[in-house]
Order: C-alpha cells, then sequence, then structure tokens
C-alpha cells in the first residue's frame, strides 16, 4: 500500500509542473493546430480593408442585378402593350373576314346570278371585274389576318421569354443581397474588434477622411457640375448604407447618381453603369464633379471636388468623406455628359 502511495507521487509531481507551466504560458489563439497571436489593429485594419473590396463587389452585383430586374420591368411593359396591339388588330381582322365569309355565303350566287343576267356586255364586264376586286380585297384581309396572326404570335413568345428572365432576376437579385447581408454582418463583427483593439482612431484609419475645410471650397455658379459637388459636399458625414441614394444614407454609386441629378443628367444607380456614360478622361484633365472608379471589375466611385481630394459614400460601417483622391486601385475617371 505504502508502494502504492509512492508510485501515485512520482506521476502526480511531472502532471501538476506541466499545468503550472500551461497556466504561466500568455494566451494564444490556436488556428490549424498551429498557435497564434491575438490579430493587432493593424492585423485587423489590413482584413477589414480586404473585407471592404470584396462588399464593393458584392454590392456592385447586387446593384446590377437590380439594375438589370428595372430594365426588364420596363421591356415586359412595353411588350405587354405591343401584344395588346397586336391582339386589338387580330380580333379586328378577323371580324372582317368572317363578315366577308358571311356575305360571300349569303349572297354570292346572287353576285354570280349578276355576273351572268343577260344584258349588254359592258355591264357583265364591270361586274367581274368588280367581284374580282371584291374577291382580291377578302384574300388581302385573309393574308392580312394570318401575318397579322404570327406577329401576336411572337410577341407573346417574347413577352413569355422576358417574363421568365423577370423571374430569374428576382431570384439573382434575392441571393446577392442575401449575400451582401452575411458581409455586412462580417464587416460590423470585424469592426467591433478592432474597436476594441485600437479605438475608433484605428477604424477610421481604414477609411481616413479630413474636415471639409482642409478641402476646395465646393465651386460657385450655376453649371451641372457645380451644383453636383455642392450636393455631394452636403452628405458629407451621413452614414454609408448599401443600395441607398439618400437623402438620410448613401451607397458609393448612390451618392454621385444623386449628386449628377442636381446638375440635370440622370446616372444609373451602379459603379461600373456609370462608368460606361460620358466622356473617359485622364487624371491631368480632372475637373470638379468628375468620377473617380476603383478595382476591377469596377465597383467603386468618387466624386473628385477639386486640390486633390474626393467625397465618397465609404463602406460599411462609415460615412460619406472627404479624402485624398489618389489612392487605391484607380482604373479610370470619366465626366458625366447629357
Amino acid at each position: 500500500m505504502a508502494r502504492d502511495r509512492q508510485l501515485a507521487q512520482r506521476f502526480r509531481r511531472p502532471v501538476v509542473a506541466a499545468l503550472v507551466l500551461a497556466l504561466a504560458v500568455p494566451i494564444s489563439f490556436v488556428w490549424g493546430g498551429a498557435a497564434m497571436a491575438a490579430p493587432t489593429a493593424s492585423d485587423l485594419q489590413s482584413q477589414l480593408r480586404k473585407l471592404n473590396s470584396e462588399a464593393d463587389q458584392a454590392v456592385e452585383r447586387y446593384l446590377e442585378a437590380q439594375l438589370a430586374l428595372k430594365q426588364t420591368k420596363q421591356s415586359l411593359s412595353s411588350i405587354q402593350r405591343q401584344v395588346a396591339q397586336a391582339r386589338d388588330q387580330v380580333d379586328a381582322l378577323r371580324g372582317l373576314v368572317s363578315a366577308r365569309a358571311a356575305d360571300a355565303y349569303m349572297f354570292g350566287p346572287a353576285d354570280f346570278a349578276l355576273v351572268l343576267n343577260p344584258g349588254a356586255a359592258d355591264d357583265t364586264l364591270d361586274r367581274m371585274q368588280t367581284l374580282t376586286l371584291l374577291a382580291q380585297r377578302a384574300s388581302d384581309q385573309l393574308q392580312d389576318l394570318t401575318t397579322a396572326d404570327r406577329a401576336f404570335q411572337e410577341e407573346l413568345a417574347r413577352l413569355a421569354k422576358i417574363e421568365r428572365d423577370r423571374e430569374e432576376q428576382v431570384k439573382k437579385l434575392a441571393a446577392e443581397k442575401d449575400r451582401v447581408n452575411k458581409l455586412v454582418v462580417r464587416t460590423q463583427t470585424l469592426l467591433s474588434e478592432l474597436r476594441a483593439a485600437g479605438g475608433a482612431g484605428a477604424v477610421n484609419g481604414v477609411d481616413p477622411g479630413v474636415a471639409v475645410g482642409s478641402a476646395p471650397p465646393p465651386p460657385s455658379g450655376s453649371g451641372g457640375a457645380a451644383a453636383a459637388v455642392r450636393y455631394a459636399y452636403a452628405q458629407v458625414g451621413k452614414p454609408y448604407s448599401f443600395g441607398a441614394a439618400g437623402p438620410g444614407a448613401f451607397d458609393c454609386s448612390g451618392l454621385t447618381m444623386m449628386a449628377w441629378r442636381q446638375g440635370g443628367i440622370a446616372l444609373p444607380h451602379s459603379a461600373a453603369a456609370q462608368y460606361s456614360i460620358g466622356r473617359h478622361v485622364s487624371r491631368a484633365e480632372l475637373q470638379p464633379g468628375d468620377l473617380i472608379f476603383r478595382y476591377s471589375p469596377i465597383s467603386h466611385v468618387a466624386m473628385y471636388v477639386g486640390g486633390g481630394m474626393q467625397v465618397a459614400a465609404t463602406h460599411t460601417g462609415s460615412t460619406v468623406k472627404v479624402q485624398p483622391a489618389f489612392q487605391g486601385s484607380i482604373v479610370g475617371y470619366s465626366r458625366p455628359t447629357g
């Protein structure tokens, strides 16, 4: 018995020592079987920038799906009107052909009797020419009905295809929105971690901004670009929200769309679509109101306001800011034109 107690004590000492050593080691995270230190504020900032870029692309896909659905709905309304017109034309022609057929059934023998009625040869010839003309007209109406009916069936087929496209686009839009919502949740979680690790300064460092007074004053005058820049300045400080176009919140293309609406130019709610409108310019040609596009594929847009500065609706958890213009992955510049 004494020997058992001695053996137990001998094995207990190394175990206790190992536990004491383990408790003395600083707490760390284990990832993939390897110990890792808790992420620093700098690490979290880097992760957040990558996540913002991923979210920008997801938001752009969502906006493009939304734009495609809107255009399809407009096409659907137009084709529905065309189908209704084609149906009316078919019905009208069918009525004429039916009436002509009824007349021929009821009065045809009488017309034939008129032709055979003895009398002047000239009268008989006139009657024959008249009946030939009537027969030709009936044949033309029947041909018109066939053509109109074919056009009607083609319009119906187009309508059915667009309705199927619309259903697919609705599903795609819902899927893209769900994807963006998940990215928003991830972003908000990462922002909370960054705020805990480095404070508000670390969060603001992801999308740095400057005071409005540090940027050139909005241009004066009544031109479209001046009105667009003034509007953009007036939104500084409002929160970013994907899919938003004011008045209380904006995403990047929602801000530039609404700003240029004040300048009399209609832009679509999509950064990539906005890039295709207007004249492309070089960096040396930039003027206040011009747009700056980032990432490939294009998924972010900002407005140049002069003096090397821009106004942009930034990312989830941030706001509309005045920022240095020439940072990040710029792919081009454009000047909206009517």
